[in-house]
């Protein structure tokens, strides 16, 4: 049974240093607003990911890709 909409999101490399700027890391999908009134970008205001390209983790931009039930 659905849960409400989530919105899934690409997460691109952002690190200058990169030899492949903006590199897809990884997917996650996130609701517009949890219970506690909090948004995606509140949660995302200071992510960091692993980059297998450089080794270390970096910095992410996030593009909105779809929405999912």
């Amino acid at each position: 049974m659905p849960r409400g909409k989530r919105t899934v999101f690409g997460v691109f490399c952002n690190d200058p240093s990169c030899p492949h700027p903006g590199e897809r890391i990884t997917t996650l999908r996130y609701h517009k607003q949890d219970k506690l009134g909090k948004g995606w970008k509140e949660h995302t205001a200071d992510l960091k990911k692993y980059c297998p390209s450089i080794r270390k983790r970096v910095p992410v931009k996030l593009k909105e890709e779809r929405h999912s039930d």
